[in-house]
């Protein structure tokens, strides 16, 4: 009976553990969404400008900045594969764009 009281004990003790560690990790996936968003908007308007490169290569040093901004705030993973591939987008209009 001891036994079962100190199980249960433990489990309602640790249950707000995990649910501490779970809100926070939706907290820094809803951070790393933010950031994205910004970067995706500059990458965007390089992007739609990229046949005028008149308009694409002021915008590109932008897209740069906030590309390396980003990575230095965000937290997950597959963030920063995601800024790979942005990155890589910007890279594109950039070769075409000199």
């Amino acid at each position: 009976m001891t036994r079962r009281l100190l199980t249960l004990g433990f489990l309602f003790l640790a249950l707000p553990a995990c649910e501490n560690r779970r809100e926070k990790a939706i907290q820094k996936i809803n951070q790393d969404t933010e950031i994205l968003q910004g970067v995706n908007g500059a990458v965007n308007e390089v992007i739609r400008n990229s046949t005028d490169c008149v308009a694409a290569k002021p915008l590109i040093p932008e897209a740069y900045q906030k590309i390396d901004e980003a990575r230095k705030q965000v937290s997950a993973p597959a963030t920063q594969a995601t800024l790979d591939a942005l990155k890589t987008q910007v890279d594109r209009v950039a070769q075409v764009c000199p």
